[in-house]
């Protein structure tokens, strides 16, 4: 199980700074088949010690099994974030 990607991404106005907030689609692949895609919404915050935690919450129901996506779903947007990829 892997991400193909995350389409349609949106940022979420904050009203705090440390607090990023976002919603798209999440594609995720299973072997070769990629299935339909599942609006998510994800948070980054900063913690006391200058590392990001990473929310992930399905708005839609997935057919998949959420707590590896969830996994594997972090892991990509922690590198989107790294590599400077995220809005």
């Amino acid at each position: 199980m892997t991400v193909a990607e995350i389409s349609d991404l949106q940022r979420i106005p904050m009203a705090i700074d440390y607090r990023r907030m976002y919603r798209g689609t999440a594609i995720i692949a299973v072997g070769d088949r990629r299935l339909s895609g599942c609006t998510i919404e994800f948070s980054l915050e900063m913690s006391p010690w200058g590392t990001h935690e990473v929310t992930v919450r399905f708005i839609d129901q997935a057919e998949y099994p959420i707590v590896p996506a969830i996994k594997i779903l972090k892991e990509y947007i922690t590198a989107l974030d790294r590599n400077g990829e995220l809005p």
